[in-house]
Parts: C-alpha cells; structure tokens; sequence
C-alpha cells in the first residue's frame, strides 16, 4: 500500500519543497519578469540557472500565468465592424444630420403659425387698450396646458398607460366654466373694464340674482337702497327685532370668500415655478370651484 501511493504524493511534496528552495532565492537580485502581450520573458540569476527543477517549475508557472492571460482577453472578444456596418453607421450620422437641418428649416418656415405668435396676430388687430386682459389670458392658459403636457410625460415615463396619461393631461390643462367667469371678472377689474362694486352683483356663473318681486331687487349702483314701499320704510322707536337663532349663515358671503380665494391660487400658480407645486394648487383650484358650484345651484 505505502508503495502504490509514494507516486501520488510525489508530485505535491516536490512542489512545496521546490516552492521552499524557491522563494529564498528569488530576491530582486536573481529573479526578474518581462512581459508583452504575446510572450513572457524570465530573467534569473546564474544561481538559479543551474537549478534544473527551480527552472522548470518557473517556466511552468509563467506559461500558466500567460495562458490565463490569454484566456481572459478571449473571453471579451473585440468587435471589428466590417465594412458594411461602417457604411451604415456613417449614413446614420448623415441621415441625423440632415434631419436636424430639416427640423430648423420647418422651425424657421412655420415660426409665424406657433401658438404665441398666432395669437400675437389676433391681438394685433385689436384695440392696444385691450392687449392686457387678452394676453393674461394667454398666459395662464398656456401655463396649465404646458403644466398638463408635463403631468402626461410624467405618466408615460413611470410606465402608465395612454388612458391614464390623458386623463391627466386633461385634469391640468381644463378649466371650467365657472373658473373661466371668475377669472373674466377679475381681468375686467384689473384693466379697469368693470368697477369692482358693480362686478361683485353678479353671481358665479355670470348672471345677475333674479327676485320673484320688484321690491327685493336692489338697485345696481346705488349707494342707498330705498324700499319701494315707503309705508314698510316708517317704524316705532319701540318696535323689536327678532332675531332667528336657526338664521344660516349667507351664501353669497362664503361664496365671495371662495372668489377671493381662487384669485389667490391663480396668482399663486403663474408665479410658481415648480412643477408639484403647480398640480397642487390646480387641484386646490378646482376644490375650491366644486365648492362654488355646490353654493351656487
């Protein structure tokens, strides 16, 4: 038994043992490497030149160290395009390039048909005193629509459907119609178009209140109101007022508050510059509209 395995234990025992005599002698003074892409050169001293197994198990070593060298670089292969790839890689370039060209071309020929400078043409043709409240008008609608094309890309791009993008875009980029009065009213106020008093009669949908008798109607403009019955208008010094405890609150009061504050949000909206910032005062926008249209009808 211990001669059938002398043979197998050999070749392991030789290696630590050369491995031992080896690395004492390989100092910077006898031991030397040279290396190139395809070759391996050894430098050694004449010390270890005269070693025959140091030699060997050296030159083992720097074969195994090149063929792993070797082996690393096959498994990346390079890619050489051939020439085909070459012709089509250049006329893809050419192709961008001329599509640029193309894209600037079209900008310069239809520049006169974009949104602004379309609009700019209608406005021209009108009164100068009339160019304000027509471009604020301009002005916040595009802001909302460009608001809106934002909301979609944003959808699309988290992996949202078609479907789900559009309903977006038309959450930000819609403004209803009561929301559209409002802003009316108060570009007509700003460029001095309606006075702030006489405008505050109508209601939200843009319509004076309607009163079953005549003697309920107040008189639009009028700093005094009389009553038409002047009997109703002569009263005892000793008569009391009644009081209803259950009397409710007046919704033309809540509703001119909401107005106030739909002014504030729409200023709010067109100095922001944050797009998060701007779908949050949108959707308190249209809150605050369902609450007027829940007032109001």
């Amino acid at each position: 038994m211990k001669h059938t395995t002398l043979p197998v234990m050999l070749p392991g025992v030789l290696l630590i043992i050369a491995g031992l005599l080896i690395m004492p002698a390989t100092n910077g003074e006898q031991l030397a490497f040279a290396e190139s892409d395809s070759e391996s050169t050894l430098k050694v001293s004449d010390k270890l030149k005269k070693n025959p197994l140091a030699m060997q198990i050296i030159a083992e070593m720097e074969a195994q160290k090149l063929r792993y060298k070797q082996l690393a670089e096959e498994s990346v292969p390079k890619v050489i395009p051939t020439r085909e790839q070459i012709l089509i890689e250049e006329n893809r370039k050419i192709s961008e390039e001329m599509l640029q060209d193309d894209l600037e071309s079209m900008k310069k020929e239809y520049l006169d048909f974009t949104p602004k400078n379309a609009f700019a043409k209608f406005v021209e043709k009108l009164n100068s005193s009339h160019h304000g409240i027509f471009w604020d008008q301009f002005d916040y609608l595009n802001a909302k629509v460009q608001l809106a094309i934002a909301a979609k890309k944003d959808v699309l791009e988290n992996g949202g459907t078609f479907y789900e993008a559009q309903r977006e875009y038309f959450k930000y980029a819609s403004m209803p119609r009561l929301e559209m009065i409002s802003y009316i009213q108060e570009l007509n106020v700003k460029y001095g178009f309606a006075d702030e008093d006489l405008q505050s009669n109508f209601d939200p949908n843009g319509k004076l209140p309607r009163f079953e008798e005549d003697k309920d109607a107040p008189c639009y403009g009028c700093e005094n109101l009389e009553s038409v019955d002047n009997s109703n208008s002569q009263s005892s010094g000793s008569e009391i007022t009644e009081v209803n405890a259950n009397a409710e609150i007046d919704p033309r009061a809540e509703i001119k508050y909401l107005q106030e504050k739909l002014s504030n949000l729409r200023q709010a909206f067109l100095k922001s510059e944050n797009i998060n910032e701007k779908k949050y005062l949108v959707d308190s926008l249209n809150d605050t509209v369902k609450k007027i249209q829940e007032l109001t009808y």
